[in-house]
C-alpha cells in the first residue's frame, strides 16, 4: 500500500513561530490551535492559546472532545485530569445562569469515554460512578490486567475525578473476543448480529475508506503501526494478547483497526445524541487521534454538522507525526513549531502511484494533525 501520500514541501513542513513566554507563567499547560492551509502554499501554522480562553471556549462545545495520548505517559494523563476538572467546572459556571433546571442539568452534562473500557462492561463502570464498588472492584472487574496493556495506576486518577464529580464513564473499546474473531478471519469471521453492534451503518463504514484522504491516512498511520507490530514481534498475538498460530496479516490487522475506530466513534455518537447538550471527553491513544481520519473523522461523518467534533494531541513529539525510523531519538523534540502539522493528499480518481500526484490541479486537500496541540509547560 504505496504512494498515496504527496510528500511535504519545505513551505509545508513549516510554520509560523510564537511568542511564548507571557503564557508560560500564568498556565498550567501550553495550548495551540493548528490552523491548517490547503492554499497552494500550503503552510500549516500554529496560533499560541491561554488556557482560559481555551477551557471556555471548550466548555460551550456540544459534542466531542478528543484527546490523543501516550499511554504510559503520566504528564498526559495528568493533563487530562486536569482538563477535566476544569471543564466540569467551567460547564457547571455556565449552567447557573441558566433559569430552568433541566437546561442546567444538560448544559452541564459530561461524559468520559474510554478507550481502555470494553462494552461489554459498561455496568461495572456505571456501578463504580453510583458508588456502589471501590475502585479496585472497578479494575477487576473490567478485567484491566488481562485486557489492557498498559499499567492501571497512569489512570487511576482519571477513573477517581470522574466518580468525584460523578461524571459518567462510557466504554467505547471492542469487546475482545470479537476483535478476536476479525484478527483471525477478517470481518466475514464475524457474525452479522456481531458487526451491527460496533457497525451503525455499514454503507457509511464502507464510503469511508474509499476517498484518496483516507488511503493518505492508512499509509502514514495505520501501515506504519503495522510495521511496527511486525517488527517487535507483536503479530503473533491479538489486540487483546492470545497468541495466534500464524501471524496476523496486514488485510486482519487492517480490519481489526479499522472495527476499532468505527466500534469507538459509533459508541461516541450514540452517548452525544442521548445527550445533545453534552461533550464527551475521549481518552484514546495518538494513532486513533492523529491526521483526523481515525476517530474524529468518522465521527464527524455521523453528526454530519449537528455536534462538535474537536480533537486534541497531547505532548506530541517529531517521532509522532513523522515516518517510522525517519527521526532518532536525539533528534525527537516536543517543540510544536517543529511538527509535521498537515498531510496532502491527492483529488479522488488520480492515480497515486504516478507523477500525476504532483500536478497542481491534482491537489485533493489536507489533514490537520489536530485541531490543538496541548503541551505540559514542563516539557517545553
Amino acid at each position: 500500500m504505496t504512494g498515496w501520500l504527496i510528500p511535504a514541501t519545505d513551505a509545508e513542513a513549516s510554520v509560523q513561530q510564537q511568542n511564548l513566554s507571557s503564557d508560560r507563567n500564568k498556565d498550567s499547560l501550553l495550548a495551540y490551535q493548528v490552523i491548517p492551509d490547503a492554499t497552494p502554499k500550503k503552510n500549516p501554522t500554529i496560533k499560541s492559546v491561554t488556557e482560559d480562553r481555551l477551557i471556555k471556549s471548550l466548555s460551550k462545545k456540544r459534542g466531542a472532545l478528543w484527546l490523543g495520548e501516550h499511554h504510559n505517559a503520566e504528564r498526559d494523563h495528568i493533563l487530562q485530569v486536569d482538563m477535566i476538572r476544569k471543564l466540569h467546572a467551567s460547564r457547571m459556571k455556565d449552567s447557573s445562569n441558566s433559569n430552568s433546571k433541566s437546561d442546567q442539568q444538560q448544559q452541564e452534562k459530561l461524559g468520559i469515554g474510554l478507550e481502555q473500557i470494553q462494552i461489554q462492561f459498561q455496568p461495572v463502570l456505571d456501578a463504580y460512578i453510583a458508588g456502589d464498588i471501590s475502585t479496585e472492584e472497578m479494575r477487576k472487574n473490567v478485567e484491566w490486567d488481562r485486557r489492557w496493556k498498559w499499567p492501571f495506576e497512569g489512570y487511576r486518577d482519571v477513573f477517581e475525578v470522574a466518580r468525584e464529580l460523578k461524571i459518567p464513564l462510557i466504554a467505547l473499546n471492542v469487546d475482545s473476543e470479537d476483535l478476536k474473531m476479525v484478527e483471525t478471519g477478517g470481518f466475514s469471521n464475524l457474525s452479522p448480529e456481531k458487526r451491527s453492534k460496533y457497525i451503525k451503518n455499514p454503507q457509511m463504514f464502507a464510503d469511508f475508506a474509499k476517498p484518496e484522504k483516507f488511503k493518505c491516512y492508512v499509509e502514514y498511520v495505520i501501515l506504519p503501526s503495522y510495521d511496527m507490530h511486525k517488527k517487535l514481534g507483536l503479530l503473533q498475538y491479538t489486540m487483546s494478547g492470545e497468541k495466534l498460530d500464524v501471524e496476523m496479516d496486514f488485510k486482519k490487522f487492517f480490519s481489526g483497526r479499522i472495527l476499532w475506530d468505527e466500534s469507538m466513534a459509533s459508541r461516541a455518537f450514540t452517548w452525544t445524541e442521548q445527550n445533545p447538550d453534552g461533550l464527551l471527553i475521549g481518552l484514546f491513544g495518538a494513532d486513533h487521534v492523529k491526521y483526523r481520519d481515525g476517530i474524529p473523522g468518522r465521527y464527524d461523518g455521523m453528526v454530519n454538522g449537528t455536534r462538535d467534533c474537536i480533537s486534541m494531541m497531547l505532548n506530541p513529539s517529531l517521532i509522532d507525526t513523522r515516518p517510522p525510523g525517519s527521526i532518532s531519538i536525539e533528534q525527537n523534540t516536543n517543540d510544536p513549531n517543529l511538527l509535521t502539522l498537515q498531510l496532502s493528499y491527492t483529488k479522488d480518481g488520480v492515480d497515486s502511484t504516478t507523477d500525476a500526484r504532483f500536478l497542481p490541479e491534482n491537489f485533493g486537500g489536507v489533514l490537520p494533525l489536530a485541531d490543538y496541540i496541548i503541551t505540559s509547560k514542563n516539557i517545553i
